[in-house]
């Protein structure tokens, strides 16, 4: 796939804001840029679906995306992201099933990097795997807390 010299700019900027990879060398993030993948979805479309194996971080460069999970047995829309947010971050440390559904709220143009290319990068960098488990970790408590019923207020 080719992607023009201002896209591979963009993806080197947005790269560089991402907290977990933050430091890492210029040549490294050179190296993610070379391998990443450009994705359309229109309104509606599911990109990822829950128990899905994902095995990739997207980074939304336009567009939003709702995040759907299944709380006490209805689909409800636990969170929306947009431009210069990602997600899939789990995935890079190991294969694991999507723990929610995302669906595109509005035309979106996504990028995308695998597992693979993301390990052969982060295996030069030492600290940069602990820095993403961390970064990972509060993401899992985050949504284990979207999803937990909210609690009645004292009458």
């Amino acid at each position: 796939m080719f992607l023009s010299d201002q896209e591979k700019a963009q993806i080197t900027q947005f790269l560089q804001k991402i907290d977990f990879l933050k430091g890492l060398p210029e040549f490294e993030l050179f190296e993610l840029v070379g391998s990443v993948e450009k994705f359309s979805y229109q309104k509606g479309q599911t990109i990822i679906f829950q128990g899905e194996i994902s095995h990739r971080l997207y980074l939304i460069f336009a567009g939003k995306v709702a995040v759907m999970a299944k709380v006490q047995n209805e689909r409800k829309k636990v969170a929306e992201l947009g431009e210069g947010e990602y997600f899939g971050e789990i995935s890079l440390l190991e294969p694991t099933t999507a723990s929610a559904t995302l669906k595109a709220e509005e035309s979106c143009q996504l990028y995308a990097i695998s597992r693979d290319d993301f390990m052969s990068v982060a295996a030069k960098v030492p600290g940069a795997l602990d820095a993403m488990k961390a970064k990972i970790m509060a993401r899992k408590e985050s949504l284990a807390k979207s999803k937990q019923p909210e609690e009645e207020e004292p009458q």
